[in-house]
């Protein structure tokens, strides 16, 4: 049952659902509910801050499998991995070690 709650839970971030805009405690409290620690809430909840734009985090849309295309205005060395590969990045370095969902088809 646990299998991939902490992923949905990090993917929910990306896709606003049950409220809108993105609030990071509450994404906190729902990781530390799947069986995540604190240390590791607050790292996933960090990571996704620093790696998505809050009004993405918060967005209604789903998470994205398209590589996005690089904009001239981008940064030099930015990431361009989809959002669900990004997100599976983050829960790794954050050592979240509940089994993950394979990614959609």
């Amino acid at each position: 049952m646990l299998q991939g709650i902490v992923c949905v839970a990090a993917v929910g971030a990306l896709a606003g659902c049950a409220t809108p805009g993105y609030n990071p405690p509450r994404l906190q409290s729902q990781l530390e509910h799947a069986g995540a620690t604190a240390a590791q809430a607050r790292c996933v909840t960090d990571n996704l801050s620093a790696t998505f734009d809050e009004s993405q985090l918060g967005s209604h849309s789903a998470p994205s499998l398209l590589r996005p295309v690089p904009k001239p205005s981008d940064p030099p060395g930015k990431k361009y991995e989809n959002e669900y590969e990004l997100t599976r990045d983050i829960l790794m370095k954050c050592k979240v070690t509940l089994p993950l969902n394979p990614l959609p088809s």
